[in-house]
């Protein structure tokens, strides 16, 4: 009996033990539940009071299913400008927050980029540096990115799109569908490839994409799960199962790769070439330059940044003219009419071009490359006129700025009248209103794209030579390919099935 009562007590022990365990852990959860509500810092931000209570619902709507992008339209709509969407994280619109978030704030501390949007080795590169070390970098790449580096380029870059127009001739001719999400990433990533390395993927030669861009498509998902259980710890041993492998080899193996190419194209030095490489190791001097590893970097960052969001502009157009015939008509009448012959269309005659400029500012509004403008950190500072504390991310997701009726007229449809100047006889006063200090596609302040020049004398190009060539149409079921669409940084588009019939005159040989 006495051990029967001994195993009874301890029953009971171990029982209560559990009990106060599980008591202690709801109350302690309960507990942060009730702070972040009513007594943390942000707590008189509005926002879903779901979303104010834990990180799980942005998290998992962000990063593992993709739809949050777009579902800050609503969100702003609903609780205005500035929208709580985390416990520690706030939405602001672009109309605020380009001018006080990422604006240059000269003698005041500076809203620093946070380190997981990259997935990079901790502070390196020039994406995620700080303030310093990002204006070393950015000094010695600004080179790369000139005017006077545009122009020796562009050889290069026209080469790729007389190549790219001779591929898209033989599938025209030849009465194929063409899927235009593809054939757009071959071009840019050739480019950039060309352009950074010294050594283009091939893609448009081989109609296909190299295993070191189809490896990057492959885990930039698996990247976002990544960043997903990094938020918390408890679920890291969940990587085993919710992390595929191979994916983890791949991104070693792409990793290595880039390696091998930046390695490669060192080797040549400064005087072989006139690509990014060239300007950045002839400027490379007096320990005020960059170093081997962040070389490294900055090289395999440039390739995703100067190919995916260019190549998605570019699909974006292509889309919205086949669903906006007048559009369409309008711009394809003035870049056929604005030249006798082909050899014309260059970078230095396209920007003349005001209607085609004005259709990829409205392509780059109502569908923004980037789908989420990679969070900052508040110093501890005041937006309109509200302090948020140090340590709050502040996220600005383009979609929701650019889609608000509080910033532009109509703003689900196309219109690229918005952007043309006043004596241009398209112009219409109704979009005056527009506000266009909210449009920053390419982010705004000391750090907005190095290489935006570079992607707007690529998309001119491309535009006015595929125009010119050929009639486009879009093949049926594919109304639905923006509304479809997900994003993990960016946007998983899918294929953009086009047909497109020769125009009556020589195309141009490869």
């Amino acid at each position: 009996m006495p051990a029967l009562k001994d195993a009874v007590t301890s029953n009971l022990t171990l029982g209560s033990a559990i009990l106060f365990l599980v008591t202690a852990g709801v109350v302690y959860r309960v507990g942060i539940v009730i702070y972040r509500l009513f007594f943390h810092p942000l707590a008189s931000f509005p926002g879903p009071k779901l979303y104010a209570a834990s990180h799980l619902p942005f998290l998992t709507q962000n990063m593992l299913l993709g739809t949050f992008t777009k579902d800050t339209v609503k969100l702003h709509e609903k609780y205005g400008p500035i929208v709580r969407i985390s416990p520690n994280r706030l939405a602001v619109d672009g109309s605020l927050a380009w001018s006080e978030v990422f604006s240059r704030r000269p003698h005041q501390p500076e809203y620093e980029k946070t380190i997981e949007a990259y997935g990079l080795p901790g502070r390196m590169g020039i994406f995620p540096a700080y303030r310093d070390d990002h204006r070393r970098q950015r000094r010695l790449m600004a080179h790369a990115f000139s005017e006077g580096a545009l122009t020796e380029q562009e050889g290069f870059i026209k080469h790729y799109v007389d190549l790219l127009i001779a591929r898209l001739g033989e599938q025209a001719r030849a009465g194929n569908v063409l899927d235009m999400t593809r054939w757009f990433n071959y071009f840019t990533f050739d480019v950039i490839g060309e352009l950074a390395f010294g050594d283009p993927f091939y893609s448009l030669e081989k109609s296909n994409y190299h295993p070191w861009v189809a490896m990057l498509f492959q885990t930039i998902k698996a990247g976002a799960k990544l960043n997903f259980l990094s938020q918390y710890p408890v679920l890291r041993p969940l990587l085993f199962f919710m992390i595929d492998k191979k994916d983890i080899e791949k991104k070693i193996e792409s990793d290595n790769l880039a390696r091998e190419k930046t390695d490669k194209r060192l080797a040549l030095g400064s005087d072989t070439r006139k690509d990014f490489m060239t300007y950045i190791l002839r400027n490379n001097k007096d320990g005020k330059g960059m170093n081997h590893e962040e070389i490294h970097v900055n090289a395999r960052a440039l390739i995703i940044a100067g190919s995916e969001t260019t190549a998605t502009a570019l699909c974006g157009l292509t889309f919205h003219l086949t669903r906006t015939p007048e559009v369409y008509r309008i711009l394809t009448e003035e870049i056929r009419n604005a030249f006798t012959s082909e050899e014309e269309i260059d970078m230095k005659s396209t920007a003349r071009l005001q209607y085609l400029h004005a259709c990829l500012e409205e392509t780059l509004r109502i569908y923004p490359p980037a789908a989420e403008t990679p969070p900052r950190i508040s110093p501890g500072d005041y937006i309109d006129g509200r302090f948020v504390p140090k340590g709050t991310y502040i996220s600005v997701y383009q979609w929701a700025t650019h889609h608000s009726p509080r910033n532009f007229t109509d703003p689900d449809a196309f219109k690229p009248q918005r952007f043309l100047p006043e004596a241009h006889p398209l112009h219409e006063a109704r979009y005056a209103s527009d506000n266009k200090a909210s449009f920053r596609p390419f982010a705004a302040g000391p750090r907005d794209c190095i290489g935006k020049n570079l992607a707007y004398a690529e998309m001119r190009l491309v535009v006015a030579r595929f125009l010119w060539n050929f009639d486009v149409a879009l093949e049926p079921g594919q109304d639905d390919w923006v509304a479809g669409q997900r994003a993990f940084n960016v946007y998983d588009k899918g294929p953009l099935l086009v047909r497109l019939r020769p125009r009556e005159h020589k195309l141009v040989d490869a």
